[in-house]
């Protein structure tokens, strides 16, 4: 559907219906891995999710930590992927810009990776994530 004022299409969709639409779950990481449009934008080397909000274009990770999450993640503030998968929507918290830098060194530098999140074995003893609630597909 167009808008009369702009001409520009406008979705009939929700901005959550796009975002689930364009997600998906990995049993094997846990991870919720954004499937839709990237973007190296701001200096970064990784790719991140980019998504149409409605009014702009947004880092999804921020988007989802908002909206899907329910974290106050004020602009002065960086959202963190703590399984270091910069496409993942699902392992985030909102913490500042210093502390970022720091995960990022004891992350890469160091190597230490945070304790992965808890999950369940598969009767050959295989660990496999269970999909978050929140996940519909």
């Amino acid at each position: 559907m167009r808008c009369p004022e702009t001409g520009r299409f406008k979705s009939t969709k929700t901005a959550m219906q796009r975002f689930m639409e364009k997600v998906r779950f990995d049993p094997c990481t846990g991870c919720v891995e954004w499937t839709g449009a990237r973007t190296r934008g701001q200096g970064h080397t990784a790719w991140y999710g980019s998504f149409w909000d409605g009014e702009r274009s947004v880092l999804v990770h921020r988007w989802a930590a908002k909206h899907v999450h329910g974290m106050d993640v004020p602009d002065d503030m960086q959202v963190d992927h703590e399984c270091r998968n910069t496409l993942c929507v699902q392992h985030l918290q909102v913490v500042t810009a210093q502390v970022n830098r720091e995960y990022q060194w004891i992350r890469v530098q160091v190597g230490l990776l945070p304790a992965p999140p808890e999950y369940e074995r598969d009767p050959d003893d295989v660990p496999y994530y269970l999909k978050p609630e929140w996940v519909k597909q």
